[in-house]
């Protein structure tokens, strides 16, 4: 059985270290990106959940959501918002 993927959004660095450090002791397999941009070169459709900050520089959490519930791969993916 593989690990569930997650891709932790934020940029603030050290609380994505946190949060990944975290959920690797639990068993998940945590990926980060440091902007909306970063994530979306990633290939988002195969994580099975993202932990998304709300406030970001260029693209706010809420726009890159928006972004992926208009994507047929991405739209039911589970997101959960952080501030």
């Amino acid at each position: 059985m593989s690990k569930q993927r997650i891709l932790i959004i934020d940029d603030e660095e050290s609380l994505c270290e946190i949060l990944k450090y975290n959920l690797e002791k639990g068993g998940y397999e945590a990926i980060t990106a440091n902007s909306a941009e970063e994530a979306l070169a990633l290939d988002i459709a195969g994580f099975d959940l993202l932990i998304l900050d709300v406030m970001m520089n260029e693209l706010s959490g809420f726009g890159l959501a928006r972004i992926l519930r208009k994507r047929s791969d991405t739209a039911s993916l589970p997101i959960i918002f952080c501030s």
